[in-house]
């Protein structure tokens, strides 16, 4: 079909390239975090995790290709969570929240409403046509976002520590009005939250995992994606490989959010906080021992 023919300029098409070589990979990490859980005790633990992953993953994509429409909407919707709880800093629940939301949803549907008439071919290409779902959820959320906005300045006005993040926010619009759509989510995704997720990551796991081996199974999980995803894009005779190739790379990038999110949102900060707290109170314990 016509309305799914794609033609990217080669800014974009470098974007794309930077999503793949450095915003993907930051996901490859997964192997490390799961070992800190528990998953590297056996190989039988290991493999299991890798399992059930690329199962996640594959289930993932087999949904994309049954209801493109409907999977893309909820993966913009997740996104939004998994960027925002990336980015929220706040300490009140309140000011958290609207971080969480903002801050996650300007990168997703503040692209899509700022840069409509660009997003449209590309979602297109993503649903085979029936990007009305994903673009009518953004016409909703983006005027929020704007009501929402002038609450968070007020929050920011009022408190100091608020306005680092309200002023990078700020910015970030200007810049996602100003680009096109993939490199602005480019420049989010490979420089902010590819670059927060690492020092986070890199932060907690330092104490308990060596750089060599953290970086060694980062690298095979990252080099088996680009295998996979480039046997994928060769091997598809297609009239259009530039959507093609957008294909591949964001449907490969929801199915490897899925089992990321869950896995970095869900299993490791609530496992990581309580094996903060027992290293806190053995080192109490160490402490009055030794009184």
């Amino acid at each position: 079909m016509m309305t799914n023919l794609v033609l990217l300029d080669t800014a974009s098409l470098i974007a794309l390239l930077f999503v793949v070589l450095i915003g993907l990979p930051h996901g490859a990490f997964d192997g490390a975090i799961a070992n800190h859980l528990g998953a590297g005790r056996s190989l039988a633990a290991g493999m299991k995790f890798i399992a059930i992953y690329c199962a996640a993953a594959l289930m993932v994509i087999a949904i994309w290709l049954i209801a493109p429409s409907l999977t893309l909407t909820l993966f913009l919707i997740i996104s939004m969570i998994h960027f925002g709880r990336g980015d929220a800093a706040a300490e009140s629940q309140p000011a958290l929240l609207i971080q969480i939301l903002l801050h996650g949803g300007l990168p997703i549907f503040g692209i899509i409403y700022l840069q409509q008439d660009s997003v449209t071919p590309l979602f297109n290409a993503l649903t085979d046509g029936s990007s009305e779902l994903a673009l009518s959820l953004a016409e909703i959320i983006a005027p929020l976002m704007t009501a929402m906005t002038a609450l968070y300045a007020l929050l920011a006005f009022r408190d100091s520590s608020l306005r680092p993040r309200f002023a990078e926010f700020i910015l970030l619009a200007i810049a996602f009005a100003a680009l096109p759509p993939l490199i602005g989510f480019a420049v989010y995704f490979c420089i902010i939250h590819t670059g927060r997720h690492m020092r986070r990551i890199w932060h907690m796991l330092s104490s308990s995992a060596s750089p060599r081996g953290v970086f060694s199974q980062a690298a095979g999980f990252t080099i088996a994606s680009w295998l996979v995803g480039a046997a994928v894009f060769f091997g598809i005779d297609s009239s259009n490989p530039e959507a093609e190739l957008l294909k591949i790379i964001f449907i490969g990038l929801a199915a490897l959010t899925v089992p990321h999110m869950i896995l970095v949102d869900g299993f490791f900060p609530r496992t990581t906080v309580s094996k903060i707290a027992r290293q806190a109170i053995r080192v109490k314990v160490t402490q009055q021992d030794d009184e």
